[in-house]
């Protein structure tokens, strides 16, 4: 389940803006600890405390090198997976807008009318997106 069930929807978490598929992430999340905790203890772990749920899916959801399964939360990593990679492109992009290059402007060619060193120029939606983001990430700070 590890190696399958995160698989797709990682790759839609990095791809696709937050606002679009977190609600549905998280609750991808709760259906893939609840499966493995079922076939784990044979359904045994309803009747846990609260407590004890939260701890085994702590330890379910931590790395393999400490000594757990790994299954990654999609709708924590989302956030820093689309981030990461959007942030990736507004950087290359900005690196690449000088139009004496030999190459072409490739901002203007990829993302017209939007000045990669404003965000306040932005209006395309993956850059809206990402500015939400920001904002989201920086008051949780």
């Amino acid at each position: 389940m590890r190696f399958c069930q995160n698989t797709r929807p990682g790759f839609l978490a990095r791809n696709t803006p937050k606002p679009l598929i977190s609600d549905s992430l998280g609750s991808l999340d709760a259906v893939n600890l609840e499966s493995t905790c079922t076939k784990g203890t044979g359904g045994t772990h309803m009747d846990w405390t609260h407590e004890l749920q939260s701890f085994s899916n702590m330890k379910l959801q931590l790395a393999h090198h400490r000594r757990s399964f790994g299954i990654t939360p999609c709708a924590g990593s989302a956030i820093s997976a689309f981030y990461a990679s959007t942030a990736s492109l507004v950087q290359w992009l900005g690196h690449h807008c000088n139009a004496q290059q030999d190459l072409a402007n490739l901002s203007d060619v990829w993302a017209p009318g939007q000045y990669m060193s404003n965000p306040e120029s932005w209006t395309a939606p993956i850059l809206t997106a990402l500015k939400c983001c920001h904002a989201s990430v920086i008051c949780r700070v």
